[in-house]
């Protein structure tokens, strides 16, 4: 049975596509996001040490500002992943930081009342980074927001690659992340391989090896370029075809499962802006649903640890509209 929500295969020869893909074009490339948040940070420790963050966020982008030591606060998310404003502007008044780290959730932009919001943020002495990770071909520039960041792996069959916008000089970041990168990348030719045979043993080959490349990035970080052989890769990919497909593919799973009774849905679909990187639906008990669609080897994502409702679903150009429906009848099928 076809796996949806598995690690990116990644396969010796890649089919070129023959399309422009300007994913790269003026941006600092970097190993991974936390690496680019890091140098950030670092950077604006001259201006106070202390931080604001999003409630639903990743323990990497975390991680830099325990590093650094900064003092943050986490500032609370609506149901509908859009910012709490009353209760942001109160920890921000109380909190004053002089960091602010955004994320725009799952192909949703910033809303005018969450700009008009962090515009008074940054003149109140706040620069803020937009996180892109979730939106990664948003349009969106913002005259106030200095720092634009993004994980570009999370889209693409590539070991690493992230990205920093920004008009200021900052610090070199040096040479390619050789260790991570040449483990992540036999774990993903692993997986193409397993793909393409069914043998077991090397997925779990390529299983043991993800979880490795995720034990090493718990070191303290250290800044990395992004790797050549991302980007020789990411060449080849059509960017503007692969955005079509993952709308497409959003919308399908929206309309299939609207009027699902055991589930619910974060947010309608009239605020899709852009490509998502997920299909987000909140869920009772989320290790019976995990669970329930892996028999149908659907893997869907807990991608933050300290929020026990929220699940997703893979929705990239590895799958098509069938494979939607698919995981519309899973996640409906009755217990």
């Amino acid at each position: 049975m076809k796996e949806i929500g598995s690690i990116f295969p990644l396969y010796d020869k890649c089919q070129e596509s023959g399309a422009h893909n300007n994913v790269l074009s003026g941006r600092k490339l970097f190993s991974f996001c936390r690496e680019a948040i890091y140098l950030i940070a670092k950077k604006e420790m001259a201006n106070g040490k202390k931080a604001m963050l999003p409630k639903y966020t990743c323990d990497t982008v975390i991680a830099p500002f325990q590093e650094l030591g900064y003092d943050y606060k986490f500032y609370p998310v609506c149901n509908d992943l859009t910012i709490d404003i009353p209760k942001a502007k109160e920890i921000f008044a109380a909190h004053r930081p002089n960091l602010m780290v955004v994320h725009p959730y799952f192909g949703m932009d910033l809303t005018k009342q969450e700009q008009d919001m962090l515009e008074e943020m940054h003149e109140g002495g706040c620069e803020i980074i937009l996180d892109l990770t979730q939106c990664l071909f948003s349009t969106m520039r913002l005259p106030f927001i200095k720092y634009y960041v993004g994980s570009i792996r999370k889209w693409f069959a590539i070991p690493d690659g992230a990205f920093l916008e920004t008009p200021d000089e900052m610090e070199d970041f040096g040479i390619e992340n050789d260790e991570i990168v040449s483990l992540q990348t036999k774990a993903m030719k692993l997986r193409g391989e397993y793909f393409q045979t069914g043998d077991t043993n090397v997925k779990d080959e390529s299983i043991r090896l993800s979880h490795e490349v995720e034990r090493l990035m718990t070191r303290p970080i250290t800044p990395h370029a992004m790797a050549s052989v991302s980007k020789e890769i990411l060449a080849f990919e059509d960017a503007d075809t692969q955005q079509k497909i993952r709308i497409e593919n959003y919308k399908r799973l929206y309309e299939g499962l609207k009027d699902a009774e055991n589930i619910e849905l974060i947010a309608d679909i009239s605020r899709l802006t852009t490509a998502p990187l997920f299909f987000p639906f909140r869920v009772d008990d989320i290790s019976a649903m995990q669970k329930k669609l892996a028999k149908k080897a659907i893997y869907a994502r807990l991608i933050w640890e300290k929020e026990d409702r929220i699940l997703t679903i893979t929705v990239d150009q590895r799958y098509d509209l069938s494979d939607m429906d698919r995981v519309v009848a899973a996640i409906k099928e009755k217990d």
